[in-house]
């Protein structure tokens, strides 16, 4: 249980308010500098203090610092932090400046769209969090949720089995995307809503510990020898939300040390990806590198942050004209993309596909898609307005995820722990993207699993799961 007083939420608020009054003044100050000096660098740096500054008044919609830290509105900070304002610092000189500023204005309109839509439909920050009563656990419900955590583990490795992928993580994801495999490949995330299920019923009822913590070693054992550094991060950082929640709050400050040895695992599971997976060779030599040349980690990470330089070619074609315009189109393929190619040879390609060749064609021919933005793809549909209202939308859905990521029953919990970061992924690839596809894909196997159980082992599973 944890009770936040109301002097420590006002402060919070008044402190992000008061600290967008400054960056906005010193955006105007800057523009006044741009006035009589003419130099354009004063434009970016006043589109950045900007950002900065609506960042801080998303952030103080949250209420306190305890419902910000893991909220939707936590994440779209952190992303834009990242993609955004740390990419232009670092390759600000090596970009044009006016398609570079034409992202820029997209992603302060794009928040602009998402702060107005926290005015439109206001989060109501919970003062008390209460824990349910103690749970009855039943014999058949702990059956259910190892059964298939198992079952789709093995599910998974047979699936493994039946692709020739290459060593290196784009030779792997070129092999499971022949045939939908990458479709196929999301069955086995069902035995992490299992886990996660799992995890949420010792956080909250102190049930099923030693099941957990034996779990949580082997998904993390996976995730190093497969390299899967989102994998990783993602269940250390779930494992934090879900102390914060329900052990004892974090303080937001202490939350800031845990950035360094984050952005340290990114890099380095990242370029072990880019050379060879399970090789304990690799793991060791990558990691000598890393530890004796220090300021590559940030250079590595950052590197991987290619939205802003693709968002910038992209906007650099829209201004002559080589930009095609979607009408709203894009939005509706979205909904469309689960139809399978061979029954619509014709089929659109993703927002990403589309971009990535018009402005990395030998990155596109190696099978990678470079993220687009969802700025991008709303300026491609409805101009700049469309920038703005796909921030709105963004918005509407973050309520109502922050509403069952926190308060919802187990399995809305559990299903709104697979899309944990949200809405980070949508912002940086878009509606037409392969993760809302995913998105919409996980949910339906996710409910077709929920009614198995209940066919399977009785109506007892279902009530517990239908319980907070």
């Amino acid at each position: 249980m944890y009770l936040q007083s109301p002097r420590r939420r006002s402060q919070f608020k008044m402190w992000m308010f008061l600290f967008s009054i400054i960056l906005f003044a010193a955006c105007a100050f800057t523009i006044i500098k741009y006035i009589f000096s003419f130099n354009e660098e004063e434009v970016t740096h006043a589109l950045l203090l900007a950002i900065v500054g609506i960042m801080a008044l998303i952030a103080s919609n949250m209420g306190n610092s305890h419902q910000f830290l893991f909220s939707s509105a936590f994440w779209v900070n952190t992303n834009f932090l990242f993609y955004i304002v740390l990419k232009t610092l670092s390759v600000s000189g090596d970009i044009p400046v006016v398609p570079l500023q034409m992202a820029l204005i997209s992603s302060l309109l794009f928040l602009f769209g998402y702060f107005f839509g926290q005015l439109m439909w206001p989060y109501r920050p919970l003062v008390k969090y209460v824990l349910p009563e103690k749970m009855e656990t039943t014999q058949n419900l702990y059956i259910w949720l190892l059964f298939s955590f198992f079952i789709f583990k093995v599910l998974n490795v047979i699936l493994l089995m039946t692709v020739s992928g290459g060593s290196t993580a784009l030779d792997f994801a070129q092999a499971t995307q022949n045939l939908g495999g990458s479709y196929l490949f999301m069955l086995p995330k069902l035995a992490t809503a299992s886990y996660f299920i799992i995890i949420l019923i010792s956080y909250k009822h102190g049930l099923y510990r030693h099941t957990a913590i034996v779990l949580t070693v082997y998904i993390a054992a996976e995730a190093i020898l497969g390299a899967a550094r989102f994998t990783l991060v993602s269940t250390i950082l779930i494992h934090i939300f879900l102390y914060h929640l329900y052990v004892h709050p974090i303080r937001f400050l202490y939350f800031i040390f845990l950035i360094p040895p984050l952005v340290f695992i990114i890099a380095f599971f990242g370029l072990v990806r880019d050379i060879e997976i399970g090789s304990l060779k690799v793991y060791v030599e990558t990691l000598n590198v890393l530890v004796e040349e220090r300021e590559l980690v940030f250079k590595v990470f950052m590197g991987r942050m290619d939205m802003l330089p693709q968002m910038a070619d992209a906007f650099e074609l829209a201004r002559v004209g080589q930009l095609k315009f979607e009408a709203g189109m894009s939005y509706i393929y979205a909904v469309l993309h689960a139809v399978p190619r061979n029954l619509w040879p014709d089929k659109p390609p993703l927002t990403a596909a589309y971009i990535t060749e018009l402005v990395n064609p030998y990155v596109f021919a190696d099978g990678v898609n470079v993220y687009p933005s969802a700025m991008l793809e709303g300026y491609m549909n409805f101009g700049w307005m469309g920038v703005i209202l796909i921030g709105i939308v963004l918005a509407w859905l973050s309520r109502f995820y922050d509403r069952a990521l926190r308060g919802g029953t187990l399995r809305t919990q559990a299903l709104a722990l697979m899309a944990f970061t949200f809405p980070m992924q949508l912002i940086n690839e878009g509606m037409h993207s392969n993760i809302f596809g995913i998105l919409l894909y996980i949910a339906a196997i996710f409910g077709v699993w929920m009614m198995a159980g209940r066919l399977i082992m009785g109506r007892a599973v279902a009530k517990r799961l239908a319980c907070p």
